[in-house]
């Protein structure tokens, strides 16, 4: 008999990993936001298309290489920019699905280096490849994961990088010679840190599963220059900043506004600004949060898988085990001591971690039922099959974005019926990056200026307003001073003036409701 080549036992793990993708993808491809949107803690979004779209720098740490693609997807033949940015985001997220069904196979199948080569144990390749496929998938239509792959946000594309990563360093634990794995580790670790900082808390389970002891000395210079490479794109902040686009977070042309982007100085408030009242509240939604993206079932099985990997004989189990529930702890933390409103978004790493351990615990229970009852076993693959499916019906009509078009509405409203040369001044991100991304993206020869009534306590904001708003008279020093002087020195040149708020500061001045706006009528009381 004629032993089967390598390749071809690889093609059903190629196969099986294409159809969970490509189901994946139909899938958010149907529920995808059609613009920009409020939803899914959304607002960030015409922040991001608008920027990706100017060749500009967005909310710090100012993401170039998200920026960077964006841009490309915000210019294919769609109906508009934004669609194009959140298709971005469905490809990341499906292809991140991908890369978690390799990691679930790599970890349940010890033998097999990867995706493309052939698995040692043959007698349960098709159970591992179905368990892995079902878990990818319970994953991919989970409402957290799948919020984030139908909008404009840059957590799809980190996604990918987690998922790529963990696929990489399981490869690597499970082979003798790996050095291409390690320089692929590397390379994806340094490509996340160009997008997303945070990624930098997978930095102590990488080492372990990497474990530099089995390196080879000439192993570690590659390593280190994948590492570092694809933190040049960074220098795209300054870069960009020198051609002043509309969208120029931070200003980043000196070192100090340059820092002051990329370690995302104006969100540090939120790290640890919590009492203690709070920390139990956010440990309890955080629960909350996992019990809704897998149900009872999955989090049971997690914890059994993870209770396996520990009990299991070989070391580099419990290595493996040490290693995720690490990652899973430190990204948990890190969401709930970051005391934003939507700092849950940063679980989603955490529950694919999770995710491996449900995999592992569903591969376990396949086995022991396998020894024991094979029709017991046989109904647990099928209903393998189920659990996907659940979530999917489960959450598609909360997840269905098709026809949200409230953000670009409100702006498009605000824009198109304002006077010429009118000054908007807004009160928040969702309303501020939707009035921008109508006014830069959608028309940008609009007569009309927007404001962020927030931004103007920083220097390198006033700055950019004062160059476009000649009509400002000296410079001032005090945000109170700063906003009078915008709103009374257009006034005075004839210019009309609105805010999206007659709350807050804005209640000192009379002001009279036109639609989803407020004109200032009077002089400050």
């Amino acid at each position: 008999m004629t032993t089967p080549r390598p390749n071809a036992l690889a093609r059903p793990n190629l196969l099986v990993g294409a159809a969970v993708g490509a189901l994946a993808l139909a899938v958010y491809l149907l529920t995808l936001a059609p613009t920009i949107t409020w939803r899914n803690e959304g607002a960030d979004s015409g922040d991001l298309v608008t920027a990706a779209v100017t060749f500009g720098i967005p909310h710090p740490p100012g993401y170039p290489l998200y920026t960077l693609i964006a841009a490309g997807f915000a210019r294919l033949p769609l109906a508009e920019p934004a669609r194009g940015v959140n298709l971005f985001s469905a490809v990341c997220a499906a292809g991140a699905i991908v890369w978690l069904y390799a990691a679930a196979r790599a970890l349940n199948e010890p033998k097999c280096a990867g995706m493309f080569e052939r698995s040692n144990v043959p007698s349960s390749r098709g159970d591992a490849r179905l368990v892995a496929a079902s878990v990818a998938l319970t994953c991919a239509f989970s409402p957290l994961f799948w919020s984030q792959a139908v909008i404009a946000e840059v957590y799809a594309l980190n996604a990918l990088f987690i998922a790529a990563l963990l696929a990489v360093i399981h490869w690597h634990a499970a082979s003798d010679k790996a050095s291409w794995r390690v320089w692929l580790g590397a390379a994806i670790f340094g490509l996340g840190c160009a997008h997303h900082l945070p990624i930098a808390l997978l930095a102590p389970t990488a080492f372990l599963l990497l474990d530099p002891a089995r390196w080879q000395r000439q192993w570690v210079l590659p390593a280190l220059l994948f590492f570092l490479i694809p933190l040049s794109l960074y220098l795209y902040l300054p870069l960009r900043a020198a051609a002043d686009p509309p969208i120029n977070w931070g200003e980043p042309r000196t070192w100090e506004n340059f820092w002051w982007m990329i370690s995302a100085a104006p969100y540090r408030a939120y790290l640890f600004n919590l009492v203690p009242g709070d920390l139990a509240a956010r440990i309890a939604a955080a629960a909350r949060e996992l019990f809704a993206q897998f149900n009872g079932w999955g989090v049971a099985l997690g914890w059994w898988g993870l209770a396996q990997m520990w009990s299991h004989d070989e070391p580099r189990r419990r290595r493996q085990m040490l290693a995720l529930a690490l990652a899973f702890v430190l990204i948990v933390a890190y969401a709930i001591v970051y005391a934003s409103r939507d700092s849950y978004v940063y679980l989603l790493p955490a529950f694919m971690v999770f995710a491996l351990w449900v995999a592992y615990g569903l591969d376990d229970l396949a086995r022991r039922l396998a020894r024991g009852l094979p029709c017991a076993r046989g109904a647990l693959l099928g209903a393998l099959l189920l659990l996907p499916a659940y979530n999917l019906v489960a959450h598609f009509s909360a997840q269905d974005l098709s026809r949200d078009h409230q953000a670009f509405d409100y702006a498009r409203t605000i824009i198109t019926r304002a006077p010429r040369e009118a000054v908007i001044l807004t009160d928040g991100d969702a309303h501020l990056f939707a009035l921008q991304y109508y006014r830069y993206v959608i028309a940008p020869d609009a007569p009309v200026t927007v404001v962020s009534s927030e931004l103007l306590q920083f220097d390198w904001y006033y700055n950019q307003v004062r160059r476009r708003m000649p009509v400002l008279g000296a410079p001032e020093s005090d945000y109170d001073t700063r906003l009078a002087q915008i709103i009374e020195e257009n006034s005075n040149a004839g210019r009309a003036v609105y805010t999206t708020t007659a709350e807050g500061w804005f209640a000192s001045y009379p002001t009279l409701p036109e639609g989803e706006i407020y004109r200032i009528v009077e002089r400050r009381r």
